[in-house]
C-alpha cells in the first residue's frame, strides 16, 4: 500500500511541477523593452545626442513617466526630481535653456556662446575671472564694453569715446600717440592744444578750428598747403597775417601804421588802396618829393587862395605849407620879420572832418 502511495505521489508532483512550469513560463514578465524597440518620438519628446545613450531609469526614475521635465534645466538643476549634472557654482550668469551655448552630444567645451541668453553686464564675466577681461594694453575706459564692442564680433570696434576715462595724463593724446591709436599726420598744423580743442569724437572732421593754442605764426599754416593762403589779388607784403587780420573776424582789416612817415588817422579812414595804389605793402606817393608830409598825397588840391603869407596879399606856396598841420604865420610884409596873425600848429588835422 505504501508502495502505491508513494508512487501516486511521485506521479502527481511530477504533474504538478510540469503545471507550475507551464504557468511560469505564460505568466512571467516579459523581457525590458529595448530603446531600439521604443520610438521616443511618440511621446512628443525626441530624444537628441548624449540623451540616446542613457537608460529609461536615469530619467523616468522608480518607474515615474509623467511629468518628466522635457527642457535642460528641469533636470539639470540643484533638487530636481532627476538628479543630472546641475550648473556649477562658478557658472557665469545665464538664461536656463542650455542648448543656446551647449550641444547634447558634448556637454563641454561649449559650441558657441550666445550672448543672448546672459544675464548681467560684460563686466560681470569679461573680468579676466569667469571670461575674458581687457587686456594690458587696452585703453583707460569704463567697465561698459557694449558701448564700443558687439557680441557678433568683438573687433573692430565703433568707439564711442564718451565711455572712455578722462583724466588730465589720459587726455586725447593719451591714446592718440600712434601706439594705442593714430596720432596726428605728418602734415598737421603746429599746436598744443588737446585734439578735442578743434576735434569731434563724433565725427573727426570737418573741424572747428580754434586758433588760440598754435604754435607759429599765421603764415606757417595759411599758406594754401595747410590751411587757405592769400587770395589772388591779396596785397603782396611779406608782413603775417596777424598785422592785419584777426581771429575769429578774419575779413575786419585792423592795421596800426608804425611808420614815422605815416600822417595819422584820419577822420574818414581811407581804404588801404587809396595809399598804396600799386597793391603792395609800400605806400604810393603822388607827390613824392613832398613825403611824409600831407603834400605828399595832397599837393595836387593845394589852393594858395585863403593861406595869406603877408597883409599885402603874398600868398603860400605848396612846399612851404607841404606839412598842413604846422604853423604858418600872416606877416606884416615881404622881410616876414614882423608877425601880424599867430596861427600855431596844428590849424589842420588830420582827424577833422574838414580844414578849417
Amino acid at each position: 500500500m505504501f508502495r502505491g502511495i508513494a508512487h501516486w505521489l511521485l506521479a502527481g508532483t511530477s504533474k504538478v511541477i510540469v503545471a507550475l512550469a507551464l504557468a511560469l513560463a505564460f505568466t512571467a514578465p516579459a523581457a525590458a523593452v529595448q530603446r531600439t524597440q521604443f520610438d521616443h518620438l511618440t511621446t512628443g519628446y525626441e530624444l537628441q545626442g548624449a540623451h540616446r545613450d542613457l537608460s529609461c531609469e536615469y530619467c523616468h526614475q522608480q518607474g515615474v513617466f509623467k511629468g518628466t521635465p522635457r527642457n535642460c534645466v528641469g533636470c539639470h538643476a540643484m533638487g530636481s526630481r532627476v538628479s543630472s549634472t546641475p550648473r556649477p557654482p562658478n557658472h557665469i550668469s545665464t538664461q536656463d535653456n542650455c542648448q543656446l551655448c551647449h550641444s547634447l552630444y558634448n556637454f563641454a567645451p561649449i559650441v558657441r556662446m550666445d550672448h543672448t541668453a546672459s544675464r548681467g553686464t560684460c563686466f560681470s564675466c569679461h573680468n579676466g575671472v569667469s571670461a575674458m577681461g581687457k587686456n594690458p594694453g587696452h585703453i583707460p575706459s569704463d567697465n561698459n564694453c557694449g558701448a564700443c564692442h558687439t557680441t557678433n564680433a568683438f573687433n573692430p570696434v565703433r568707439m564711442d569715446h564718451a565711455n572712455l576715462v578722462v583724466r588730465a595724463a589720459n587726455s586725447c593724446r593719451g591714446c592718440h600717440s600712434g601706439v594705442q591709436a593714430a596720432t596726428l599726420p605728418r602734415n598737421h598744423i603746429p599746436t598744443t592744444q588737446e585734439c578735442g580743442a578743434c576735434h569731434g569724437t563724433l565725427s573727426w572732421t570737418p573741424v572747428r578750428f580754434d586758433h588760440s593754442g598754435l604754435a607759429g605764426n599765421c603764415q606757417s599754416c595759411h599758406n594754401g598747403a595747410s590751411a587757405t593762403g592769400k587770395v589772388a589779388n591779396h596785397m603782396t607784403t611779406s608782413l603775417d597775417c596777424s598785422r592785419c587780420h584777426h581771429y575769429p573776424n578774419w575779413s575786419t582789416i585792423t592795421f596800426v601804421h608804425t611808420s614815422a612817415e605815416y600822417p595819422g588817422d584820419h577822420h574818414s579812414a581811407p581804404v588801404c588802396t587809396a595809399c598804396h595804389t600799386t597793391n603792395t605793402d609800400k605806400a604810393t606817393w603822388q607827390f613824392a618829393s613832398y613825403r611824409p608830409g600831407c603834400g605828399g598825397c595832397h599837393a595836387g588840391a593845394f589852393k594858395p587862395e585863403g593861406h595869406d603869407k603877408t597883409l599885402d596879399g603874398m600868398k603860400y606856396n605848396i612846399s612851404e605849407l607841404q606839412n598842413c598841420s604846422g604853423a604858418c604865420h600872416v606877416y606884416t610884409d615881404a622881410k616876414l620879420t614882423t608877425i601880424a596873425k599867430p596861427r600855431p600848429a596844428g590849424h589842420h588835422k588830420v582827424t577833422d572832418g574838414a580844414f578849417h
